[in-house]
């Protein structure tokens, strides 16, 4: 059951023990189990996002096949903004500020800007670490992921990105996710 699902039914839950005669206890309880079912693992939350991805492709194959994502989110100046963004964000971040510790700003900004011009079909080279190398001394979780991810969506929100654009950058990065996550 998706997280979506799970709330739903958490709301119909509440709603469902509001009219219940039964001990108080019983309802507390009921509700704390809800609430528990419904809050999902960073394991859980990355295997969601990992299924939305995958039943997605086809969708957003069609849409790279008429314009490159590059070219839908403002090519190289629309990527860096939101890159500038996303890395300010990470700077704030109590989950992942670690992360950025020792970090120079501007060379991370364009480092991820050279790699995400060239990965969303834009002209260019990305001559910096591969994946791994790069995020190998960080350890880094799922949740440090997710965090991170959360980071990502906030600033393509803040760009103004397409639902579609915002998938497809998701769900590449959520595709990097084995790369960079020590498991």
């Amino acid at each position: 059951m998706n997280s979506k699902a799970r709330i739903f039914v958490l709301i119909i839950l509440l709603v469902g023990l509001a009219g219940c005669s039964g001990p108080a206890e019983e309802a507390v309880e009921a509700v704390e189990e809800a609430v528990q079912e419904a809050v999902l693992t960073p394991d859980q939350h990355v295997a969601e996002m990992e299924a939305m991805c995958a039943d997605a492709a086809e969708a957003m194959t069609a849409r790279q096949a008429e314009a490159s994502l590059f070219d839908r989110v403002g090519g190289r100046e629309g990527i860096h903004r939101m890159v500038a963004d996303t890395v300010a964000r990470h700077q704030v971040n109590e989950t992942i500020v670690h992360t950025m510790e020792g970090v120079d700003p501007e060379h991370l900004i364009s480092q991820v800007t050279d790699f995400l011009v060239v990965a969303s079909g834009g002209e260019g080279e990305y001559i910096g670490r591969d994946m791994v190398e790069a995020h190998a001394h960080l350890s880094l979780s799922n949740a440090e992921f997710l965090a991170a991810g959360g980071d990502l969506g906030a600033a393509m929100d803040a760009a103004g990105w397409g639902e579609g654009e915002k998938q497809e950058l998701l769900c590449a990065f959520v595709g990097l996710r084995s790369q960079v996550v020590a498991e």
